[in-house]
């Protein structure tokens, strides 16, 4: 064994394929194998749907799958909503600050809409 050198991959698998029977392939299997690639082809054609949905996917982010884009637009649509929850808005701060006399007071200053209907 020490004398033997080791055969490549390449040439094991030669020498093995060497040895094993051959047998043809029937014309009937080979034409039904064919047929089969075809109609299985020609059922993964995309319908029009398919091709609008995949034109509009390359226009926002070409040559990238269908859920890059989506997964991208739902996790900003999450920060948003939290950030909508979580994060005060500026009038709600400056409500707070001022007390209800102010508050009353500026309700009776503004002038109502019905009122100046009566003018006309």
């Amino acid at each position: 064994m020490a004398g033997k050198q080791p055969e490549s991959d390449a040439a094991f698998v030669d020498a093995l394929m060497a040895h094993l029977p051959t047998t043809a392939v029937p014309p009937s299997l080979e034409s039904r194998i064919l047929a089969d690639f075809d109609r299985v082809a020609e059922a993964r054609k995309p319908g029009a749907v398919a091709r609008w949905a995949r034109h509009w996917r390359d226009r926002v982010w070409p040559g990238a799958p269908v859920w890059q884009p989506a997964s991208l637009m739902a996790l900003s649509l999450i920060i948003g909503l939290v950030a909508g929850a979580f994060v005060p808005s500026a009038s709600l701060s400056a409500s707070t600050s001022t007390t209800t006399t102010d508050q009353m007071l500026s309700a009776t200053d503004t002038t109502s809409a019905l009122d100046m209907y009566k003018d006309l």
